[in-house]
């Protein structure tokens, strides 16, 4: 019930739920925009599947838009919810294939593979998956079509038309594949392409891309060690600056002339007598 916004094709059936329990259990009735909604009301009628809780609308026209509410009640009380029905007009087109599905894909030798395609039509569309072969050394006829091998087919009323799935796959089942859907009032196609891989090719893969990462690991490693020993040369240069800035901005002085205390000196005479100052 977390869905609350349907919109859908013409013609298209349309299915509203709304299961519930209680003690005592508790019954079920509908309403269209607020008002009661019975059979009568529809042109196609209804059905009403009360075991399910469920309300069926088969082939809706534009008219069935409206609020869809359900009230489930017994005597202690009453719980609603709604949903929303929007019908759409159908268009004149063919299927429409949302892009990129089906997607290229890489296996191993036995693995399994899937392919995807999501078809939108609002004429019931046929769809057929097929693989691209090869006769006579061509990949076309004569006509210019391409040959090809019919691996699944059905309508969307099948469970996983959609879906392509491959087991056990081997060299062979490489090549190109195609959803092909058709309504009545064309077709549309995607391809995608297998590359299947041996276990051989898969190691030289593997070694490739080591050998890679490897050079790629070094060289950064090259870079990264550069760059440190430029940064190591700079710090290096700007923490020994300081210190010859210090001595050159040493104040240079003038030897200021010291004041000298008069000497004298003691001659010896013959006489002893000292001599004159």
């Amino acid at each position: 019930m977390e869905k609350k916004l349907y919109a859908v094709p013409a013609g298209n059936t349309v299915k509203f739920r709304c299961p519930a329990m209680g003690t005592p259990l508790p019954s079920i009735r509908w309403l269209k925009n607020g008002r009661e909604f019975r059979g009568e009301h529809r042109i196609g009628g209804i059905k009403l599947r009360h075991q399910h809780w469920s309300l069926v609308m088969e082939s809706v026209v534009p008219s069935d838009r409206g609020n869809y509410t359900c009230v489930v009640e017994n005597r202690f009380g009453s719980i609603a919810h709604s949903y929303l029905l929007d019908v759409l007009e159908r268009s004149p087109h063919r299927p429409i294939l949302q892009a990129g599905l089906p997607a290229n894909t890489t296996a191993i030798v036995g693995g399994d593979v899937q392919f995807y395609c999501k078809v939108y039509s609002d004429a019931q569309p046929h769809i057929q998956w097929l693989k691209h072969i090869e006769k006579n050394g061509s990949l076309y006829g004569p006509d210019g079509i391409p040959y090809v091998q019919i691996l699944k087919t059905g309508s969307l009323n099948m469970s996983e038309v959609e879906v392509l799935y491959l087991s056990n796959v081997t060299l062979a089942d490489a090549g190109e594949y195609t959803c092909l859907a058709g309504n009545s009032i064309g077709f549309s196609f995607q391809s995608a392409w297998l590359t299947v891989l041996s276990e051989e090719e898969v190691v030289e893969e593997v070694d490739l891309m080591e050998t890679k990462y490897t050079d790629i690991i070094i060289y950064a490693s090259g870079v990264v060690a550069l760059v440190m020993a430029v940064v190591i040369a700079v710090l290096c240069r700007m923490q020994s600056s300081p210190s010859r800035e210090a001595f050159d901005v040493l104040p240079v002085q003038k030897l200021s002339k010291f004041p000298l205390r008069r000497q004298y000196s003691v001659e010896s005479n013959s006489s002893g007598s000292p001599a004159p100052p």
